[in-house]
């Protein structure tokens, strides 16, 4: 019960500082992350209705493509996703407003601010798969697909990623008659987080071992427990 606790102790954490990571990231002006951007380029188009709100809408739409795709093979557990993205949109939220005074007023300015807020998303995304206890929304939507058709896991969630900027960017000139919310940020943020995940999770000691489930010594698999992916690239 103490491990379960410290467990989604530091799930929480992790989801809190990927919404830190993700507003300092758009502060820049240089766009968003992927997975993020539809729900950014919505909270452009429709001020009025939070950030947060639109990324809650977009997880909850995730998760239903999920249960679409699964259908008797969709694992209750995987309803956790529901609460941490109530947290994460909160966070999105809560940061929006906390971090208001971050304004880089130069483009070397927002080359640091999107740094910082690629460390913050990728310490936050490692967290999360150390502590091994449930995918946030859009990986676990990749693992549904994986499980499915068989594709590898990295090159699935490329095109997942790719599929959401695609998204982004066909609703934001849909919607505004212009590309907005997506630049080169997305891009450098895309190819730069995994490889910084993949330095946090090692200096925390690697992934632990699913819950209920024995490990073979070495077997460390980077995928939270439940997933069923094919993970060969």
């Amino acid at each position: 019960m103490r491990q379960l606790a410290a467990r989604c102790c530091l799930l929480a954490f992790g989801i809190v500082a990927m919404a830190a990571g993700i507003v300092l990231i758009t502060k820049t002006g240089l766009g968003t992350s992927p997975i993020s951007s539809l729900g950014y380029v919505l909270s452009l188009s429709f001020p009025n209705v939070s950030y947060g709100a639109f990324m809650l809408g977009w997880n909850a739409a995730l998760l239903i493509g999920q249960i679409a795709i699964l259908r008797r093979r969709f694992k209750a557990a995987a309803l956790l996703q529901v609460p941490i993205s109530v947290l994460f949109s909160i966070g999105i939220d809560a940061f929006g407003s906390l971090l208001s005074f971050v304004q880089p007023h130069s483009y070397p300015a927002s080359l640091a601010v999107l740094a910082a807020g690629v460390a913050a998303l990728a310490f936050g995304v490692a967290c999360t798969v150390v502590a091994n206890v449930v995918m946030n929304s859009g990986e676990a939507f990749v693992c549904a697909v994986t499980s499915i058709t068989g594709w590898s896991f990295g090159r699935t969630k490329v095109g997942f990623d790719l599929g959401c900027v695609g998204l982004a960017v066909v609703a934001s000139i849909a919607l505004m008659g212009t590309v907005a919310g997506v630049r080169e940020g997305t891009v450098i943020a895309a190819a730069a987080t995994g490889f910084v995940v993949n330095v946090f999770i090692k200096l925390m000691g690697g992934v632990k071992p699913a819950l209920g489930e024995a490990r073979k010594r070495g077997d460390e698999s980077p995928l939270p427990h439940g997933a069923e992916c094919n993970r060969a690239d």
